[in-house]
């Protein structure tokens, strides 16, 4: 990696500065890269990299590990990834569920991906009533272990690859309602023996949603597709009706 010795000027500088941590960081494996280390590879001085360092993180590109105080790859960069690869990608083969679940339903449709310990939306359809979400728009995130498509994902992975995610989410899962560690586990637990999950205004009050795991055979669970809808239109046999469809277009996609 070519250490910041070069002098372009302005903006030019700035962006060779900020590619130049971005690959120091992509290289760094899972558990990211220090303040100190990139400061040593890079060759930047501490001031500029952990400012440049600051606005790659608050614009998603990268993530920080307050409490090991170490960076990587954030939610974005995963978009970024995806959508170069749209061609063949998760995104073109989800295209027609998505428009189809939607469709049958009048419901919002979403396609999640883990990214790190990120849960992100890659894709989504608005239903006929615009409903709250805890990802918003395309491309925004949440911890894996929150909300109906990210916990669809994490409830097949191993135990010991839960047991991390949820180690090193455990702070993050203080800002949503009602969410603690003991609720994670119930959820996992619940969503392994019914093969969905499942979240009934727990979240975001008044606001259902139901998850299914993308699962090709010997692989781990990387994407989701999933509902959001109100609850108030929630009736018997509803949710197992919404976790069919589901079922029905995920088989369609591994089939693919």
């Amino acid at each position: 990696m070519p250490r910041a010795d070069h002098s372009p000027s302005g903006g030019a500088q700035l962006l060779d500065r900020a590619i130049i941590l971005l690959d120091l960081v992509a290289d760094g494996g899972v558990e990211g890269l220090s303040l100190k280390e990139l400061t040593a590879c890079s060759g930047l001085n501490t001031a500029t990299c952990h400012r440049i360092l600051n606005t790659l993180v608050g614009h998603k590109l990268l993530a920080r590990d307050d409490k090991k105080r170490r960076y990587r790859l954030g939610a974005r960069m995963a978009i970024y990834g995806l959508r170069a690869a749209r061609g063949p990608g998760l995104i073109s083969r989800c295209e027609v569920a998505l428009t189809r679940l939607r469709r049958r339903t009048g419901d919002t449709t979403h396609l999640m991906t883990r990214f790190n310990h990120d849960s992100v939306c890659l894709d989504r359809r608005d239903g006929e009533c615009i409903v709250p979400t805890l990802t918003g728009s395309i491309g925004g995130a949440v911890p894996v272990g929150v909300g109906p498509g990210s916990i669809a994902m994490l409830a097949f992975l191993d135990e010991d690859e839960q047991d991390y995610i949820i180690r090193a989410n455990l702070q993050r899962y203080a800002s949503y309602r009602d969410l603690t560690e003991d609720k994670v586990r119930q959820l996992i637990s619940d969503t392994r023996r019914r093969r969905y999950a499942v979240d009934i205004g727990e979240l975001i009050p008044g606001i259902a949603g139901i998850g299914m795991p993308i699962m090709t055979p010997g692989e781990k669970p990387g994407a989701a597709l999933s509902f959001t809808f109100l609850c108030a239109k929630l009736a018997p046999g509803v949710v197992e009706h919404y976790a069919a469809l589901l079922k029905e277009e995920i088989d369609a996609i591994v089939g693919q």
